[in-house]
């Protein structure tokens, strides 16, 4: 297997778990703009608590909105990056699919006899705005695909096709 792709066994089943692909750029660049964009949270939360005469209170607070949710999305990037991995574990008749950072995550579960159709395949754009944004994030979708109680279900992003091809290859031999 690939080095990003790894089995794993256990009492209860098998499986995969896939780290994400470590970008150093970004690794490196995230925590040093936070640095930055910290100061500027900092700064606003000066002006909301002692405003200035030319300053809007209202606008400030709306900005700080803004910016928190900036501040904790980056920060949730940079620890997917650094620590992220989704586990998938076929056992005691489900199949689980974990996207995990330092063992906290949501995982989903399914019925093996529902599972069909386990392939790689490629990313296909949604009509919904946030989920492509979240697929352009490398936080949702993924290469492998399986069909599930009518739906669609994906894993394994930013894996390559012969990656791909491999997490469906061990995969396979655990599903019905």
């Amino acid at each position: 297997m690939d080095n990003r792709v790894h089995k794993l066994s256990s009492l209860t089943g098998h499986g995969i778990y896939i780290t994400a692909r470590k970008e150093w750029w970004s690794l490196v660049f995230t925590p040093v703009w936070l640095v930055g964009w910290t100061f500027g949270g900092i700064m606003a939360m000066k002006w909301v608590l002692r405003p200035g005469p030319s300053t809007s209170r209202g606008f400030i607070s709306v900005w700080l909105l803004g910016w928190a949710l900036g501040e904790g999305w980056a920060i949730y990037q940079w620890f997917w990056t650094a620590f992220g991995k989704e586990i998938v574990h076929i056992g005691d008749g489900d199949l689980m699919i974990k996207r995990d950072i330092l063992g906290r995550g949501r995982s989903r579960t399914f019925p093996v006899g529902s599972v069909t159709n386990l392939r790689a395949s490629g990313i296909f754009l949604s009509s919904s705005f946030w989920d492509n944004y979240l697929v352009q994030m490398r936080l949702r979708g993924g290469t492998v695909a399986f069909d599930s109680q009518g739906r669609t279900q994906r894993f394994g992003i930013q894996l390559t096709e012969s990656e791909a091809q491999q997490v469906v290859q061990e995969l396979k031999s655990y599903l019905p």
